[in-house]
């Protein structure tokens, strides 16, 4: 299903990559991902994600960040000098911080908890979807919030029975 079409008043679970697509930004997918989180800055959207999908956008933003500063695709070296030198950390994490801000502003986003359960029935629905232990962990927090729709270009999740992805 297509992102854009998305109008349903049942909240939808947002997947980090679709907050990369805005913040890193994505060419093919920045301007249908735009329009989606501005809905939910409206509050035309209810929307849902947990710490942990924040977590691996910070992540990936903090190293992007460092990557351009250092001139290099190599991410062990921007982790070692982020460990090694405070300056350096400073500017990566300035990435982070503006990502943080972007979130803040974001009225129709709410975080939810992840729970020790979730983590617990992940490993099972890992294994009966074939899920990586990320996606069956947000997928558990998912289903324990009862919710069925989600926002993401990880296909992965059309083999989820139950789930409705919705693409940029």
């Amino acid at each position: 299903m297509k992102l854009l079409l998305y109008s349903s008043s049942n909240p939808i679970f947002i997947d980090a990559n679709v907050f990369l697509d805005y913040t890193l930004p994505n060419r093919e997918f920045g301007e249908a991902v735009s329009d989606f989180l501005e809905r939910i800055e409206l509050q035309d959207i209810d929307a849902i994600t947990t710490p942990i999908v924040l977590n691996e956008v910070s992540y990936i933003l903090l190293l992007q960040r460092g990557m351009v500063i250092l001139d290099t695709e190599n991410r062990d070296a921007v982790r070692s000098r982020i460990k090694e030198n405070s300056h350096f950390a400073h500017q990566c994490y300035d990435a982070v911080d503006m990502f943080n801000e972007f979130i803040s502003g974001l009225d129709g986003l709410k975080l939810i908890p992840v729970q020790p359960e979730d983590y617990l029935l992940a490993s099972d629905l890992g294994r009966n979807y074939n899920l990586l232990p990320i996606d069956a962990l947000h997928l558990s927090a998912m289903r324990r919030c009862r919710i069925r729709d989600i926002a993401t270009r990880d296909r992965d999740f059309e083999r989820v029975d139950g789930i409705v992805v919705w693409s940029p």
